[in-house]
């Protein structure tokens, strides 16, 4: 007799395992992403793979210093760290905040960057991100989920973790009436690969970056096996009733613990990230977060609240919050000086303050209403007047929809004094040089945008055009056939083969009038009646 559970399950089995069961954290697929670190510097940054503007806006650098300065430090000269520094625009407009709000303070600070990746700092150096406070600045390779040295004890007045919890080793559960056991995964392949089960067998993750391009095709087994010494098993709740699914983030336990330690008297952490406040239902599936070929899980800051609700540092949160991206902050001291801060800067009403202008503009232009949407851009920039991120998107508005040339160049560049690394905003300085016939500064913003980001479709577009307008026919269509090639999502494929087609069309005419006015460069005048 057909089983039909079973058949089912044979679709569920199908693949050639690379490994065998183990904790997701250690799963070929969750390995491999890790070790698309190894490499990327800041290009991951650059392509908005991870979308850094959430945390590097500026906005969070500014609420960093007015904690500072609340805090009043009683430590002189102050020392801050940030752990997981990634693109550096966090460091870079904390001190740039700091320089103009306090500049007593940062003349003799020290602000430690680090980073797992020697690769990520050395970027950072290359593009100048921190050049303007090189006196103020250290780096460290760092590993945030690997033990802290002795030397980080009581060492800092402030320590900054922006998108690093939600990258630190967990484990995925199902809480209930059962007990607690572990979910486990192993991968698998449509086809058998020897060498990928030869690496998975080396411990560490730095060989598996050539795995980099067969990720995609790793397909997940999962199964739940009972379980024991799990770390910070105190940290579980014991749920009578149905399976739950649970997100037991026991590095992200692990490192606040180690930040709250590295906290000098009167010292504050702030912790920025994403994640989810409350527990899940049973019916809940748990994603993972993909940023390029990295991956990673949102932060059960559930989990934290409870944990650290009664410890030596005060752990401060709103009352309310929106949840899109989740603020804690830690003090070395008595939480009460800094609860109502902690609240208005990070509570629900300021949050929708701040969102809420952005989100009726994008509104409006969806209904290309684009006075009113401009209007809309106005207040916001109004109650966030040094977001990078959100002057890139109102320049956008300038440029395409407003055609408001010269405004955009110059709102564009004051993003750029924000944030040195926006290739976009180099982008709209090119676009808009363009349309006001100033070829010459478009070919220098291009240049700047491609160095930063050469693989842009978009760019290449716009940079075929300026050569075409210089009468660089050649470098047009190489730029074309650059822009080709890199499209993968055939976003620009249309416009592209548009205007090759515009190029080669001129590039026969021309060549025909060349040809006709050799062939009739004589002219015979004896049969013709012409006055002289």
């Amino acid at each position: 007799m057909l089983d039909p559970v079973a058949m089912v399950a044979k679709g569920a089995r199908k693949g050639y395992p690379v490994e065998d069961f183990q904790p997701i954290w250690n799963s070929a697929a969750m390995r491999i992403a890790r070790s698309a670190w190894v490499d990327c510097g800041l290009e991951v940054f650059l392509r908005k793979d991870v979308p850094y503007g959430a945390t590097s806006s500026g906005r969070l650098s500014e609420d960093a210093v007015q904690l500072l300065l609340e805090t009043g430090p009683k430590n002189q000269p102050c020392r801050f760290l940030e752990i997981g520094s990634g693109s550096g625009i966090f460091a870079k407009l904390f001190l740039d905040s700091l320089k103009l709000q306090a500049p007593e303070i940062y003349k003799t600070c020290t602000y430690i960057v680090t980073d797992g990746s020697a690769i990520m700092l050395e970027s950072q150096s290359k593009y100048g991100v921190l050049a303007e406070h090189a006196d103020q600045i250290e780096t460290r390779v760092f590993d945030a989920g690997a033990p802290w040295p002795k030397d980080f004890e009581a060492a800092f007045d402030g320590v900054f973790a922006s998108y690093i919890l939600d990258s630190l080793p967990i484990d995925i559960l199902s809480v209930g009436e059962s007990g607690v056991r572990q979910m486990q995964a192993r991968c698998v392949l449509p086809v058998k690969n020897d060498a990928l089960e030869d690496a998975l067998k080396i411990p560490g993750n730095n060989h598996l970056a050539p795995f980099l391009p067969i990720a995609k095709n790793l397909q997940i087994q999962t199964r739940h096996f009972e379980t024991a010494n799990l770390p910070y098993a105190d940290a579980l709740p014991m749920k009578k009733g149905d399976d739950t699914p649970m997100v037991h983030c026991h590095g992200a336990l692990a490192c606040v613990e180690n930040i709250a330690n590295a906290l000098r008297s009167g010292g504050f952490a702030m912790l920025s990230d994403y994640g989810t406040l409350v527990p899940r239902e049973p019916s809940e599936q748990i994603e993972f977060q993909n940023f390029g070929a990295s991956a990673a899980l949102a932060v059960n800051f559930h989990q934290l609240d409870s944990w650290f609700a009664e410890g030596k540092t005060a752990y401060l949160k709103p009352v309310s919050e929106e949840g899109h991206l989740i603020t804690r902050v830690l003090y070395n001291g008595d939480g009460s000086d800094l609860f109502e801060l902690v609240d208005l800067l990070f509570g629900l009403a300021r949050q929708q303050a701040l969102r809420l202008p952005v989100e009726a503009a994008r509104e409006m232009l969806r209904a290309n209403a684009f006075e009113t949407a401009r209007q809309l851009y106005s207040k916001a920039m109004a109650l966030q007047p040094r977001n990078w991120s959100l002057a890139e998107e109102v320049s956008e508005l300038l440029l395409l929809s407003a055609k408001d040339y010269k405004d955009a160049i110059s709102l564009a560049e004051f993003g750029l004094s924000l944030n040195p690394i926006g290739p976009n905003l180099y982008r709209i300085i090119a676009e808009a040089r363009y349309h006001l016939g100033d070829i010459s500064g478009a070919e220098d913003a291009i240049a700047a945008c491609l160095r930063l980001s050469g693989a842009s479709p978009q760019a290449r577009l716009l940079q075929a055009r300026i050569q075409v307008k210089s009468e660089h026919i050649e470098g047009a269509l190489i730029s074309v056939a650059k822009g080709l090639a890199m499209d993968k999502e055939a976003d620009q494929r249309e416009a592209l083969i548009q205007l090759q087609n515009e190029i080669l069309v001129n590039i026969s005419q021309n060549a025909r009038e060349d040809l006709l006015a050799e062939v009739n460069r004589t002219r015979n005048l004896d049969a013709l009646t012409l006055r002289l």
